[in-house]
This record gives structure tokens, C-alpha cells and sequence, in this order.
């Protein structure tokens, strides 16, 4: 059996390994010159450290994603989950200032029924006495989650925003682990083609004919691993139309973010904050610090809403505005600056965005979109794992997982 698997990400690399240890015939099309996709672990030019240029953390005891590491003998380290925020010029320790973030979290727990953001907050924050604490809630919505408020399935959240299990992050990184998987798919038969721009599936029951701006490729199944942005706006068209499709991909909601990792000569923030983990500023910004292994690598987060604004800026305008932020916050420091890189994950990059969120309507879409078409495409990606632990890349791993699975136990009936 013939299986095209299109995109290299993280489900695309984990369908790949298991169905090529199964001996199907596996090819992995790939529109960029390397493997990972959203995941981009490297040293970019003029750095000295090696960043994670997309996903970056394992949030909280995730199985696959920990089993998977410590099979390829891929160290973890904790991440500091210490916040802070600057507010009139100030650090103070915290995430917000409302003194209603105790009410908030205490009917969260209690919530069992569906509804949105919004909803909740109007239903139970209304008025003036409750405006900071509105801000902040949606701040963090569209910061963490890169959510809009309006739709964002409140009881999917729940969870996650309940957590207090320990976070983690790889210490060499995300793309080890995919090249491990991925090698151990090339060692059985697996290939991978760069360089390949999908643009349309003409298909039937059992027979898939891929078509990218060079070539064909005619297969018996494909797995389409492409972003929930770039099916959205339906970069890859099928011949004969699937018209339930697109409805099913809206149900699901996808946000955009930039991504600025800056270097240092040293770990400055140590001197005055030795325990800083995030820091919360105002404009949009979010930092990081990889406070486990004391590099001088700080990360710059801008969340979806402010994304918009942000997206007519240079990216040395950005570095330049987040840099007079660090040091209003750090007025006394020498930041002894030697570097950036900025990364944008928003409509015109290659994935349409960063990562998928959950509207009410989203789980029965994810089910749906699990089934497949005609069993003969497939789809698999962080925004489709059936566990529902979406914009993880547990997600997208477990997603693969699932798809390869499916497709090696119907063999298994048809053989």
C-alpha cells in the first residue's frame, strides 16, 4: 500500500515512523527545505545559543510526547512557571493586578456546562467593579491560547488554566526528536521529498493522485498533516470537491503569534530577578527566560490580537520596542544586547498562523474530521488529536499516532 504523507511535521514524522515500521510504502512530501514544520530548534545567524524558533514547552505530564524522548535518550528539564508583570514602571511578582482572579478560578472549577469566554465573563464579571479583571482574563486568553474570547470554548480551557502540573521543555530542543523518529522511519524504507508545495488531490475511493507545482505522485492513501490555517484557506484543492470539509475546519479555531528570541552576553535579568520565569508587560508583550539552564536567551511573545498590529512593523522596529521595555523594567541593568531573531507565524507565513484553540463546536468537528474521506485521505495535525490536547505538540504526535493506527488495523481487516 501506497501512503503519501503531506507535511513534515511532528504528526506527519510520527505517521511516517509507525507506518513505515508496519512496511507500507511511505513518501513525506515536504514544502520547506527541512523536516519539523511549526518545530524549529537551530542556532540562527549571529547567535552563539540555539533556540526554539516555534513549540517549545511540554506542558505538563504529556505521555507520548515524554515516553518518545526518553526512548530516543532526550533529556527534560523543568521550566520556571514564576511570573511577573511590569506595572507603573515596576516589576511586582504576579500575573495580575485584579483581586477577583480567586472568584474567577473558583466558578471556572465549578463550570460543567459549555459556553464562551465572553459569556462566562459577562454572565458573572458584568459592570465597571470587574473591567480589570475582563482585560486580563481576555489577556490571557489571547496571550497563552491565542483565542478569541468571543468564541473560545471556556470548558476546553478549563483544564489547562486549572493545571498546576509542572511544565517542561526539552534540553536539546524539539528537532532531535523528530530526526530520531524520522530515522527510524528512513530505516524503514521511508523517504522524504523537499521542497514540494502541494497544491491539489484528485481522488477516489482508494486511489489519490497528489499534484505540486512539479510533479504527481499517485498513491492509495493520503495523510494531509498541512496546518489547520493552511486548510482553511484551502491551499490544497480536491477534484472531486469535498464541500463538508471546509465548514468542519471553521469549527476549529487557529490564532496567530510572533516569536522573538533575543540573545545577551549574559543572563541579565539574573542579577535583579534571579528567579524570573515570565514577565508580563504591557503593549502585547510577553518574555521568557530559560531560567533551568541560565542562558542569555530571552523569548518575546506577541499573541494573536495584537499580532494585527504589530504585523505592519519591521522586525527591527519590533526588537527595538521590546528592548526600550526590558529596559524600563530593568533601568539600573546593562543589557549588554548582541542580537535577534524574529519569527511570525500569522496569515502569510508558510502555516497561516501558530496553533489551533477550541471553539464549543470543535470537539464534534475533530471527531468528524478523525474519520477520514472514503478512507482514502486523512487528516492529522495538532488541531485534530483525538485526546483533545490541541495546540500541543503532544497533540500533533498523538494525532499521527491515531491516524497511523487507523490505517494499519483496516489493512489488517482488508488483508
Amino acid at each position: 500500500m501506497r501512503i503519501m504523507i503531506v507535511g513534515a511535521g511532528a504528526a506527519g514524522i510520527m505517521a511516517a515512523n509507525m507506518l513505515s515500521k508496519k512496511s507500507f510504502s511511505v513518501t513525506v512530501l515536504e514544502q520547506q527545505e527541512r523536516i519539523g514544520g511549526r518545530i524549529h530548534t537551530y542556532v540562527p545567524e549571529g547567535f552563539v545559543n540555539a533556540v526554539e524558533a516555534g513549540a517549545e514547552f511540554i506542558h505538563g505530564h504529556l505521555p507520548l510526547t515524554l515516553k518518545l524522548l526518553k526512548r530516543a535518550q532526550l533529556a527534560t528539564t523543568t521550566a520556571s512557571m514564576n511570573m511577573h508583570r511590569i506595572g507603573n514602571g515596576k516589576i511586582v511578582h504576579g500575573f495580575g493586578r485584579s483581586k477577583a482572579w480567586g472568584q474567577f478560578y473558583a466558578l471556572l472549577e465549578a463550570l460543567e456546562a459549555d459556553t464562551t469566554l465572553d459569556a462566562f465573563l459577562g454572565r458573572h464579571f458584568p459592570g465597571k467593579k470587574y473591567r480589570l479583571l475582563r482585560d486580563e482574563v481576555q489577556q490571557m486568553a489571547q496571550g497563552l491560547d491565542l483565542a478569541d474570547p468571543a468564541e473560545v470554548s471556556l470548558l476546553s480551557l478549563k483544564a489547562e488554566w486549572l493545571s498546576e502540573e509542572t511544565q517542561y521543555r526539552p534540553v536539546t530542543g524539539y528537532q532531535p526528536l523528530l530526526e530520531f523518529l524520522y530515522n527510524e522511519a528512513a530505516a524503514g524504507g521511508c523517504k522524504i521529498i523537499f521542497n514540494e508545495t502541494v497544491k491539489s488531490i484528485r481522488w477516489e475511493r482508494g486511489r489519490a493522485v497528489v499534484h505540486t507545482l512539479n510533479q504527481s505522485f499517485e498513491n492509495d492513501i493520503v495523510i494531509i498533516t498541512s496546518s489547520l490555517g493552511c486548510l482553511q484557506s484551502e491551499d490544497i484543492k480536491f477534484a472531486p470537491e469535498i464541500p463538508e470539509l471546509l465548514p468542519q475546519f471553521q469549527r476549529i479555531g487557529f490564532g496567530a503569534v510572533i516569536k522573538l528570541l533575543f540573545e545577551f552576553d549574559q543572563p541579565f535579568w539574573e542579577q535583579e530577578l534571579p528567579e524570573l520565569g515570565f514577565l508580563f508587560a504591557e503593549k502585547g508583550f510577553t518574555f521568557w527566560t530559560q531560567l533551568d539552564q541560565h542562558v542569555p536567551v530571552l523569548t518575546g511573545w506577541i499573541g494573536n490580537d495584537c499580532v494585527s498590529h504589530y504585523d505592519a512593523f519591521s522586525d527591527e522596529a519590533l526588537v527595538n520596542i521590546c528592548l526600550e521595555t526590558l529596559l524600563e523594567a530593568f533601568p539600573e541593568t546593562q543589557l549588554h544586547f548582541r542580537t535577534a531573531a524574529v519569527f511570525r507565524y500569522n496569515a502569510q507565513s508558510p502555516s497561516r498562523g501558530g496553533y489551533s484553540w477550541p471553539k464549543p463546536e470543535s470537539r464534534k468537528a475533530v471527531k468528524q474530521l478523525n474519520k477520514g474521506i472514503e478512507d482514502t485521505i486523512f487528516f492529522a495535525g495538532e488541531a485534530f488529536d483525538p485526546t483533545f490536547e490541541t495546540a500541543t505538540v503532544e497533540a500533533a504526535l498523538q494525532s499521527g499516532k491515531y491516524v497511523a493506527g487507523k490505517i494499519i488495523r483496516k489493512f489488517h481487516r482488508d488483508s
